[in-house]
């Protein structure tokens, strides 16, 4: 939705807002009814473009942040399959928490590049029993059980980065032409550049534990500098987005993850702004009627 569109339909007295929480509330619902078509990237990309163009200021996207710190961190732990006091015991959930609240701070943006992940690292490990530890690259060749994924050998490890970092700065200059312009073409560009960059990340796996959730941060980290909201992959998704990640990592087959990319903005969008929109909607209608009855 362009600024044309959101000027006409002003101009008609209709709210832009309104048009999008319908739009998104017609995706919920078809995500409900199971209708929706993981190989139709249609779908989500009309409902983002919708999403973005609308202006959010700074105030509110904060907000959305939070309530992805508050309600969903621990759903990244779920999602490698284990039991949260297991192998993700609760320092690490709460070091989770202190890793999106540095993501989601101005320090974070000085000198961000590749090396940036060795910050994260850090930060997702400063609880346990030796923090020291984090943020140091492995220094012994690891493997990854029934995916068949060919990971970097751990000799190689700074020289993929490096060669990775020239994409990640790349990025960061593109974010804040698409961030200044609202080009929603090139934000699609964008979007599809992390994923696959997020994906080559994962097969360099710079650390012996952590790869996933420093990566996936790092990634929601780059889809903020462009003001789409962070995401999260429930447990329930575990199969579907492990085989779209082999398909991408083993055989560069990158529609899969890219599409279940484009479904988790939207889900999202719906989660922390749609739903939050609603809520004080109602709760602004409820205040009015009671204040309306105190009147009478």
């Amino acid at each position: 939705m362009d600024s044309h569109v959101i000027e006409a339909l002003q101009e008609m007295g209709v709210d832009p807002l309104f048009i999008m929480q319908e739009a998104f509330l017609g995706y919920k619902y078809r995500k409900r009814e199971k209708k929706l078509n993981d190989l139709d990237k249609s779908l989500p990309t009309n409902l983002i473009r919708i999403y973005y163009g609308l202006n959010t200021d700074d105030t509110h996207f904060n907000t959305l942040k939070k309530a992805f710190v508050k309600n969903y961190i621990q759903s990244e732990s779920e999602l490698e399959g284990v039991q949260i006091n297991s192998i993700h015991s609760d320092v690490e959930i709460q070091g989770l928490k202190i890793m999106y609240e540095y993501i989601h701070s101005d320090e974070i943006d000085y000198m961000f590049n590749i090396y940036t992940l060795k910050d994260l690292h850090k930060k997702l490990f400063s609880l346990t029993e030796f923090p020291e530890c984090a943020g140091e690259f492995r220094t012994i060749d690891v493997y990854l059980p029934h995916s068949g994924v060919d990971l970097c050998d751990w000799s190689y490890i700074r020289t993929r980065l490096n060669e990775l970092d020239k994409e990640v700065l790349q990025l960061v200059e593109l974010a804040a032409i698409i961030k200044e312009k609202k080009d929603i073409n090139l934000l699609f560009e964008y979007i599809k550049r992390c994923v696959i960059l997020k994906c080559n990340i994962i097969q360099v796996h710079p650390f012996l534990d952590g790869n996933g959730r420093v990566t996936r941060g790092f990634i929601n980290k780059l889809f903020e500098m462009v003001g789409l909201p962070p995401i999260y992959i429930k447990a329930t998704d575990r199969f579907e987005y492990q085989h779209a990640m082999n398909l991408a990592i083993n055989e560069k087959k990158y529609d899969f993850i890219l599409n279940l990319y484009l479904y988790k903005i939207c889900d999202s969008i719906v989660e922390l702004d749609i739903n939050e929109r609603l809520k004080s909607q109602n709760v602004k209608s409820s205040n009015a009627k009671s204040l309306k009855k105190t009147i009478s």
